[in-house]
């Protein structure tokens, strides 16, 4: 069996452009996010919005002052459903399609880069993530700031047992042959219809990942363990754990 490619990670994507543009439309920054942007982020700074999908957070930032900003995404038709609100909103927001592994910036271009909803761990392959990475911290300006979040395998007990039973499935050799790495799975999700890929890390996993890439870690916390998000926010997302660092100068 073929490992995992990109053009999966787009059709999870493609399925689920209804559910992304409504929240969009409808919920738009979680207080998580509106917490850590407002504290990170300068209004005045030039921002890019990796894996900004229908814009839920790009327009949200536009509409907090944050007006330096684009956004970029991998699926064609989220852009296409950013772009169709961007009118209904009459917004000068400028979205792109574009890969993260190869963003089509110049060196030090941004003060800051975001990468919301576990978007960054939607890429198959350690070696492809840190790809981006790298190319996260080569459009930073000197002591850029990134913010992003991921799943934290270690910190919800409902699926210890579950990882318990993985890893030593990994360590036998019996992991799907698609797959590359432990942490790595094919799953469901409340937003698309389809079977998606995440990478689930941990903690120590996601430490060194930044260190090797550059960054040193401003925080990191658990979603839950310090804002209690609204219905909305519960019913279309699952638990997450935030990360803001910053380009080691």
């Amino acid at each position: 069996m073929d490992k995992l490619q990109e053009d999966f990670v787009i059709k999870q994507y493609q399925s689920g452009i209804a559910s992304y543009a409504a929240f969009t439309r409808e919920v738009g920054l979680w207080a998580s996010e509106k917490h850590v942007f407002t504290k990170y982020l300068q209004t005045s700074d030039r921002i890019l919005d990796v894996g900004c999908g229908t814009g839920r957070t790009t327009f949200s930032l536009y509409d907090l002052g944050y007006q330096d900003i684009r956004g970029l995404d991998l699926t064609p038709e989220m852009i296409a459903a950013a772009e169709e609100i961007k009118q209904e909103r009459q917004s000068p927001i400028e979205f792109m399609v574009g890969n993260a592994k190869e963003l089509p910036f110049e060196a030090a271009q941004f003060d800051a880069v975001i990468f919301s909803f576990n978007g960054l761990m939607s890429i198959p392959d350690g070696k492809e993530r840190f790809k981006a990475l790298q190319e996260i911290n080569r459009v930073l300006k000197a002591g850029g700031t990134f913010v992003f979040t991921t799943h934290d395998r270690e910190k919800d007990e409902n699926y210890f047992a579950f990882w318990k039973e993985e890893k030593e499935r990994w360590d036998k050799g019996l992991e799907r042959e698609d797959l590359y790495e432990f942490g790595d799975l094919i799953t469901t999700s409340k937003n698309e219809e389809r079977a998606i890929f995440i990478h689930i890390p941990n903690q120590a996993e996601v430490q060194d990942f930044l260190e090797r890439g550059g960054f040193s870690i401003l925080e990191t916390f658990y979603r839950s363990d310090q804002f209690d998000e609204s219905a909305k926010v519960k019913e279309k997302s699952g638990e997450c754990r935030f990360w803001v660092a910053r380009k080691v100068d």
